[in-house]
């Protein structure tokens, strides 16, 4: 390009790799499956829900070294499969601390800590992080206005009275709900997902097994609409669902700072987000003229679980899921029940547990001593807040709760160590994945490689997240290309 006087007439580009192909309207995947395509350099806009399914971003494209498999990498015995029997008995909620007065001690021993380290001004505690925590708090949990309903936008207040919901039905408008074939239920709900803040979806059909990864509060009964029963009861009707597993992704940016509040709630930040998600979701089924129940994080089962047969990740040793593309760099799968037909997506084998056998990075950093080191995976289920019918690595919850409520909360520390969890702008590690997937051989000198090149070490404590130049971080926090 050129000009006179003293308009610029060179221009150096800053575009990543991934945005540069994009522009090229080569998307992801398409070299691996021969097709490359050189089109429009503008970002897509949909006129109507058709071309938005349509569209090439709505397809579920796996990298080429995951493969799709017809069962789970981690054994499961859905014979002797143990159904927790609510919400408030979890992974990270251990059997609801049976021990009221020992939960009440960690958790004063939690604000008396924390009061301290604000007093002191310590790094990651000053009352600026703080308040930027209770923020990003903000929107999830009980006590928020934000926090969606198990059956979702019925009624709406306003001005202090209450009134039909703003969002209409087709029946409202007088029209017939929206029919599609499962495949482009699927497509059309991976589009919306991802303008509603999912990283990526996965879908599961209800069936006497996949029903067993339900908490144990939940029954089926033969009606037309789901409701809730009370006293921590709810029912769904007794037909043909499915379940839509979605993955939040949470901020590496501020993960990396583990040992200061991983700098102001990465964690509740990503559950907040979650709960705005669920929102949209039930709203977006509600308008199409179908039925939603799930409701707040963690409200209708075991989310691992969901998102292992699901299709989003495998089985890894801190008991979380890890995914090919963002490793364990989300805070939840959000799970929703609805009836709007779907096609089912396939668990994946990307040599994620393998890799895992020969790691152990996440149990050797991790400050409470929660996570196994055993070489193998072994059957769990004899603590309240496991539940039997799954071969892996069992996490001491209460390690893990006590450490995060017992002085330094927030940890994120399995996260971010994880050697699949990356800032992704570099091939490099696209290379190492596929090694993972093609040549497990090489983990053990992967591993070495991830610790000699300084992943997962912490920001010295000098380097405050504060002077950051703002325009460096990215927007709430999240990598453009871990989201």
């Amino acid at each position: 390009m050129s000009g006179s006087g003293s308009r610029k007439s060179t221009y150096h580009s800053t575009v990543g790799r991934r945005d540069f192909m994009k522009m090229l309207g080569i998307g992801a995947g398409a070299v691996g499956a021969g097709a490359v395509g050189l089109g429009s350099t503008a970002a897509p806009a949909f006129a109507d829900l058709d071309e938005m399914m349509a569209s090439p971003y709505a397809e579920r494209n796996l990298p080429w070294w995951v493969k799709e498999v017809d069962e789970p990498t981690v054994e499961i015995d859905w014979d002797h499969m143990e159904i927790f029997p609510g919400v408030h008995k979890t992974l990270f909620n251990p059997g609801g601390w049976d021990n009221k007065k020992e939960y009440k001690a960690i958790h004063a021993r939690n604000i008396a800590s924390t009061t301290e380290k604000v007093k002191k001004n310590v790094p990651g505690y000053s009352i600026r992080d703080r308040a930027l925590g209770d923020a990003n708090c903000w929107g999830w949990g009980a006590l928020s206005s934000i926090a969606p309903s198990w059956t979702g936008p019925e009624v709406a207040s306003f001005n202090g009275w209450e009134h039909p919901t703003m969002f209409y039905t087709p029946d409202q408008f007088g029209v017939p709900r929206f029919e599609g074939t499962p495949e482009e239920n699927s497509r059309m709900l991976r589009v919306a997902g991802r303008i509603f803040g999912a990283a990526d979806m996965g879908f599961v059909k209800l069936t006497d097994k996949t029903k067993k990864l339900l908490y144990g509060n939940i029954r089926f009964e033969k009606v037309d609409k789901g409701y809730d029963a009370g006293n921590g009861t709810v029912v769904l009707p007794d037909k043909d669902l499915w379940v839509i597993c979605a993955v939040i992704p949470q901020s590496l940016w501020m993960a990396q700072y583990t040992d200061r509040m991983s700098w102001a709630s990465a964690n509740t930040a990503a559950y907040s987000r979650a709960n705005i998600y669920s929102n949209r979701i039930n709203v977006f089924l509600r308008g199409l003229g179908y039925q939603h129940y799930g409701g707040d994080t963690g409200a209708v089962g075991r989310s691992v679980g969901f998102g292992i047969m699901s299709g989003m990740g495998e089985y890894g040793r801190a008991g979380i899921l890890v995914s090919p593309q963002w490793g364990t760099n989300f805070r939840t799968v959000m799970l929703t029940v609805t009836d709007l037909p779907l096609a089912e997506t396939k668990p994946i084998d990307a040599g994620i547990v393998t890799f895992c056998r020969v790691c152990k990075k996440c149990a050797e950093m991790c400050p409470s001593g929660a996570i196994p080191k055993t070489d193998e995976p072994f059957w769990g289920g004899d603590k309240s807040w496991q539940a039997k019918g799954i071969k892996g690595w069992y996490q001491d919850a209460k390690k893990c709760f006590a450490y995060m409520l017992g002085g330094d909360p927030d940890c994120s520390r399995c996260q971010a160590v994880c050697p699949f969890t990356k800032f992704d702008e570099a091939v490099m590690h696209d290379l190492v994945r596929m090694s993972i997937a093609k040549a497990p051989a090489l983990n053990a000198a992967i591993r070495k490689m991830d610790d000699v090149f300084g992943y997962g070490q912490e920001p010295p404590l000098e380097k405050s997240p504060w002077e950051v130049d703002p325009m460096d971080i990215p927007l709430f926090g999240l990598d453009k290309s871990r989201s």
